[in-house]
């Protein structure tokens, strides 16, 4: 009993590190710390859920995320036949990926205040029907301009589950397990380009470029019909100092439709510039510069590029293209999530331990270190490989150690900054989406080009070597950044969420 009320004095004593204010009544973990953010007694809030429930949500909010990228990318293996067939070049045939690409990224500017106001649920359902309907419009199209207007609205369609889906998992898990949730959804967000290479590829090659468009629709469609049904709402409006709920009870079925969000105040065009608010904040822009660079270095470089270079190499088909760039990056996603979310827990933890039950979320970067080093060192062994030409295991073993290293670094950049800026992880999660998607759609204009002006072992290493540059904002968070934090404040909208 002593353990408690002196984690419950120095808890007072102390603002919480994620902007939730000092509470009175603790409820801890199975450590004997105090949750955070704390729970109301409401059963039907997000933190209080089962968690088979819980599971069942992240993984439905994952695949939406997958999605996004997944059938975005489904047609680039057959940009050849879609060219020929359309009497376009594979230049042009590429700026519909590129266009869809954009329009994920900056969609859910839009999408997170209205999330934060009627509900998450509502923005999956209506955003995803756009995309199934953009997707079998791009393959009844019979013109390029059609394609090219569909693939927009696509972009625009899919962009609900990478944009805000980081957000679900800030609803529904406390700060001391985040880590590996938030690593789960990142495996998904990740992989769904790597999926997509092998996918699409064979069905180019099997039954036509055209079903590159129809079986994104048919899966999109499918797993449309499953969220209508199964997947609940998770924003939930408490109390920051007591946990206490600020919305009126509700039953279990109505977390199922669209009467389960009790409004608290109007959606206000003001809202919109929150996103770019956070921006202030370097707890906020260092992270998601460097994660914008990291990302596009450690998953979108190989998709853009590996067609040319592997068919200009190695002679390899659509089909062999896929699997060398997918099977690669994907093993790599999973074997790092192995080093992600649970060390990153396990350090948060420690930490926790060592400073009498007060966490510090930039304790989690800590786990990063491993990432500085596996992930340039993965995108140098591709280029290396890729100039000297040497057997196709060089290039693609460099391609997995670098994504290895992109998803140790991604799972804690997630974790950390939904854990500084809770209240506003609709807003960090789009932030992140926005400056991944910016980064990664430049990539396929200038890396080719950049490669054949140097060779591929130079333009490679001279991203790596400003993807490493740019950690050292991570360092100065790990020495400054909470001091930076106590000092700005936390922000002062949605505070209730």
């Amino acid at each position: 009993m002593a353990d408690v009320d002196e984690k419950l004095r120095s808890f007072s004593e102390q603002e919480d590190v994620a902007g939730t204010p000092p509470v009175t009544t603790l409820k801890l973990d199975q450590h004997g710390f105090p949750l955070r953010p704390q729970p109301s007694d409401d059963p039907k809030d997000p933190l209080n859920w089962n968690p088979w429930l819980k599971f069942f949500t992240l993984l439905q909010v994952s695949f939406l995320a997958f999605l996004g990228p997944f059938t975005q990318a489904y047609i680039n293996s057959a940009y050849a036949p879609l060219a020929a067939s359309l009497h376009i070049t594979i230049v042009e045939a590429s700026y519909q990926t590129t266009i869809a690409i954009v329009l994920a990224g900056v969609s859910p500017i839009l999408w997170s205040p209205i999330s934060n106001v009627y509900g998450r649920r509502p923005i999956f359902i209506f955003v995803s029907a756009i995309g199934i309907a953009a997707h079998a419009a791009a393959g009844a199209a019979q013109s390029w301009g059609g394609i090219l207007a569909a693939r927009a609205f696509v972009g625009i369609g899919t962009s609900a589950g990478m944009g805000i889906g980081a957000a679900v998992v800030a609803d529904m898990y406390f700060m001391h397990e985040r880590g590996t949730y938030m690593g789960i959804y990142t495996v998904f967000v990740t992989n769904g380009a790597h999926v997509a290479a092998v996918a699409g590829g064979f069905t180019a090659k099997n039954i036509g470029w055209r079903w590159c468009y129809w079986i994104p629709a048919i899966i999109a469609a499918a797993n449309w019909l499953i969220n209508l049904f199964c997947l609940p709402e998770t924003l939930y409006h408490r109390d920051p100092r007591t946990g206490r709920t600020l919305q009126p009870s509700r039953s279990w079925l109505q977390l199922f439709n669209f009467t389960g969000i009790h409004v608290q105040r109007r959606l206000r065009l003001w809202d919109i510039t929150h996103v770019f608010v956070m921006l202030k904040y370097p707890s906020v822009i260092l992270p998601t510069v460097y994660y914008s660079i990291s990302f596009g270095l450690g998953s979108v470089l190989f998709a853009v590029t590996g067609s040319a270079a592997f068919g200009s190499i190695y002679h390899f088909n659509t089909a062999q293209i896929g699997m060398a760039i997918g099977l690669s990056t994907f093993v790599g996603t999973l074997l790092g999530e192995l080093l992600a979310g649970p060390v990153s827990d396990r350090v948060l933890y420690l930490y926790t331990k060592s400073h009498a039950g007060i966490p510090k979320p930039e304790a989690r970067l800590q786990a990063t270190w491993p990432g500085l080093i596996i992930l340039p060192a993965g995108v140098i062994i591709e280029g290396v490989c890729l100039q000297h030409k040497t057997h196709w295991s060089g290039p693609v073993m460099g391609m997995g150690i670098a994504a290895f290293g992109l998803q140790i670094v991604q799972t804690n950049i997630f974790a950390y900054m939904t854990d500084c800026y809770k209240p506003q992880s609709a807003e960090i999660s789009t932030l992140l989406n926005f400056g991944r998607q910016t980064f990664s759609f430049t990539l396929g204009f200038y890396m080719i080009p950049f490669a054949t002006a140097t060779t591929y072992g130079v333009a490679w290493s001279v991203l790596a070597v400003i993807d490493a540059v740019l950690y050292m904002g991570i360092v100065l968070l790990m020495w400054r950044g909470r001091e930076w934090r106590e000092r700005m404040g936390p922000p002062n909208f949605d505070r209730d969420i």
